[in-house]
């Protein structure tokens, strides 16, 4: 590979297009192209294109102030550039930088600040550039381009700052990058596995937790279903057989009321057929019947009281009875929370009853604890009421119910011994009436008869009318406890008859309930959005957990690949710095005619390996740890240099013109040892004598069989030795021009062109 033509636009003094063509390799060696010109003229400009169009980002190693300064700013008659264009074509036969036959690099930049970089006309990013170059050998920072009075740079550098000077010397500037990219992709990998871990440490908790309630939720949904279940077979055997109690009882209490019906007709049709007789009898004694129509009347009010009296009896029965129902539906357990704070709260005033009693010293004082303690009985015997469901047995009716029953049954009592009473003086006065016929009295005797066997059909149907109630009420309690119990659907289908399980044990389904409850209330109420929450929050940490097994993956190969390329760096830099060394002492003792000099690399210091140690044990990951502890195994290079008859090693004791020879044997053993496919250099023979320049141009053209050279110079000797020479003028309008001169053209139609 060489530089086969360099087109320059608008850079600095060379305002017009300007193209400079390199001669091919030939004869065995590379060609040495030589600018000269007087000073001011612009040759140097050449060395800053090639400089910049290899993105070169410093204005200032341009010779500059600002982006501006590379175009050209105008001169005498001539207006000022708006922009500012170089091109470099390089002969790529060779495939160093890919497989086109021919690159071209152009760089271009804009007074507004903008630019862009060309990659054989297709827009390209620097830093693709940067590698494509550092992997052929090249770059904007290496040695290919040496400018003027930076001959001496690499000497007054610090050991730091030579190690990327040396970086390219090596070959190994490629692969540095390549390990700084992946370096870089460690880091922020490494910083990103650091940032998931905290988030999952934050998630994780809170995960924890959500299962549980999780767990929690599913497993009171598995009780409620049981319970459900339980319920809806106790519950609908339950009401079945209220049914179907009522409906029997509800059968005796038709066929009691049709009897009652017949009696009480026939009780009427009795009392007809008696009263058409009186009426029809010819009464021998005024008196008499009146007595017997008085006596009757009273006979008939007297029944009349007592089936009122028989009335108010049912009514007061069937009030006791339900309220002995409702007392039975009524209750319900309390919650074990409310039980467990109840019974804290008990414990509280036990306590400090306790305490006062035990702090009590005389009678009149435990006198005014009693209050407390009656107080606290109270509280105990309330809260056992309310723990303990009512037996039947146990039930008191309310006194005004029961006074009520007992007023009815003194009445019964009554009104039935005044009806007997007026039966027999109504008999009396039948017996008395020797007129009675023994129709009349059969015909009495019928109608008693028919009224006790209608009075005790009423009585029987309203004892069954009180069933009826009692069981109509127990049904309207049990629904009311199943609309609280269970959904709206099941008791839909419990209320259309829909079958339960048969042969069930009620007090078996309804322990089974109690136990299914007391389960549920010992879980407590969770929040149904909690198995949503719960699932949002495992996938978050599903993809984070997964993000970190991908993370430690690339960590893990971003690993390898440093580690391979640190044992290729270090393989390629040990090898290729010796020598260099070894080079560098020949070239030195030439153009010195002896003397003595070497190249120390220099290693991290014990503080600093020290220090990396303590910041990898503080880290919070052991993965950023590693990261920051990678460095290099070299830091810098030092130089050493002993002229022939000194005894001082410091660069710094050294004259200019020593410091130009040691420079240029330095950069003549780093082109010995690996060349750069092309090398510029920039007046770095201006502080050479006559003697040395002389042996430094025969050191070029010993090197040109490894490297292309463009020399800008103005020694004679370095001229002599050159394939191609351009000479450089500048006009009054401040544009430089170009004069060129191939040798073999001069040999063949002795005259050089412009």
């Amino acid at each position: 590979m060489y530089v086969r033509r360099l087109e320059i636009i608008g850079f600095k003094t060379f305002a017009q297009k300007t193209i400079l063509e390199f001669p091919e390799p030939r004869k065995g060696h590379n060609a040495l192209t030589v600018v000269v010109g007087p000073n001011g003229s612009g040759k140097s400009n050449i060395a800053d294109a090639i400089r910049w169009v290899l993105g070169e980002q410093s204005i200032k190693t341009l010779r500059g102030k600002n982006t501006e300064d590379v175009i050209f700013s105008g001169g005498q008659g001539r207006g000022r550039s708006g922009f500012a264009e170089v091109a470099i074509v390089f002969d790529n036969s060779d495939k160093v930088m890919g497989e086109a036959a021919e690159v071209e690099l152009r760089r271009r930049v804009y007074r507004d600040g903008t630019s862009e970089y060309l990659l054989n006309g297709d827009a390209t990013r620097l830093s693709d550039i940067q590698l494509m170059l550092a992997e052929a050998g090249v770059g904007q920072r290496s040695y290919a381009v040496i400018g003027q009075g930076l001959i001496d740079q690499i000497l007054l550098s610090s050991p730091e700052d030579r190690k990327t000077f040396f970086d390219d010397a090596t070959g190994v500037r490629g692969l540095q990058m390549r390990r700084q990219q992946a370096l870089s992709k460690l880091s922020r990998s490494a910083e990103n596995l650091a940032e998931v871990r905290r988030v999952l440490n934050e998630l994780e908790p809170r995960l924890n937790l959500l299962s549980r309630q999780a767990k929690k939720l599913a497993e009171r949904e598995g009780i409620e279903s049981s319970f459900v279940i339980a319920a809806k077979n106790y519950y609908g055997s339950l009401l079945q057989t209220l049914q179907n109690d009522r409906a029997a009882v509800q059968g005796r209490a038709t066929d009691l009321e049709a009897r009652a019906k017949d009696k009480k007709g026939l009780v009427q049709k009795l009392d007809e057929e008696l009263t058409a007789f009186e009426l029809s009898r010819v009464a021998a004694n005024v008196e008499k019947d009146r007595e017997r129509k008085v006596r009757a009347e009273a006979y008939k009010a007297a029944q009349q009281e007592l089936a009122a009296a028989r009335r108010a009896e049912f009514v007061a029965e069937r009030d006791i009875e339900l309220a002995r129902v409702r007392a039975q539906s009524q209750w319900s357990p309390m919650p074990l929370s409310s039980i467990v704070d109840e019974l804290a709260e008990l414990a509280t005033h036990h306590g400090s009853v306790l305490q006062k009693i035990k702090a009590a010293k005389s009678l009149e004082e435990v006198q005014a604890i009693v209050e407390h303690i009656e107080e606290l009985s109270t509280k105990v015997t309330g809260l056992r009421s309310r723990l303990v469901r009512p037996a039947p047995e146990n039930f008191s009716a309310p006194a005004e119910l029961l006074a009520a029953l007992e007023t009815a049954k003194r009445k019964v009592i009554s009104t039935d011994e005044a009806v007997k009473t007026t039966e027999l003086a109504f008999s009396a006065v039948d017996k008395d009436n020797a007129e009675a016929s023994t129709s009349v009295s059969d015909l009495q005797v019928r109608m008693r008869q028919a009224q006790a066997e209608y009075f005790a059909a009423e009585q029987a149907r309203n004892q069954q009318a009180v069933e009826i109630a009692r069981f109509e009420e127990r049904e309207r309690a049990l629904k009311s406890e199943m609309a609280e119990t269970l959904p709206a659907g099941i008791i839909d289908d419990l209320n259309r008859g829909v079958a339960v399980a048969e042969g069930l044990d009620v007090n078996a389904a309804h322990e089974e309930m109690r136990r299914l409850r007391r389960q549920m209330e010992m879980i407590g109420a969770i929040d149904p959005e909690v198995a949503a929450e719960h699932k949002s929050v495992a996938e978050r940490f599903g993809f984070l957990s997964a993000q970190v097994d991908d993370l430690t993956s690339a960590i893990v190969s971003s690993e390898k690949l440093i580690d391979d390329l640190d044992a290729d760096i270090s393989k390629q830099a040990e090898e290729s710095f010796a020598s260099i060394e070894r080079e560098f002492k020949k070239y030195f003792k030439i153009l010195f005619g002896g003397g003595d000099c070497s190249l120390l690399r220099l290693k991290p210091s014990d503080n600093e390996t020290e220090g990396e140690e303590t910041a990898e044990k503080s880290a919070i990951d052991p993965v950023v740890a590693r990261v920051q502890a990678r460095r290099e195994a070299f830091i810098g290079v030092d130089i050493e240099a002993t002229p022939p008859g000194k005894k001082v090693k410091a660069l710094s004791l050294l004259s200019g013109g020593e410091r130009a020879l040691t420079s240029i044997a330095l950069l003549c053993a780093v082109m010995s040892t690996n060349p750069s496919p092309f090398l510029v250099l920039d007046e770095v023979d201006a502080a050479l004598d006559e003697g040395n320049t002389t042996r430094f141009a025969n050191i070029l053209n010993e090197l040109r069989e490894k490297t292309q050279f463009i020399v800008i110079t103005h020694n004679r000797a370095t001229m002599e030795k050159a394939d191609a020479l351009y000479g450089v003028t500048i006009s009054d309008e401040g544009v430089s021009k170009l004069l060129s001169v191939k040798f073999e053209d001069i040999e063949h139609t002795g005259g050089a062109r412009r």
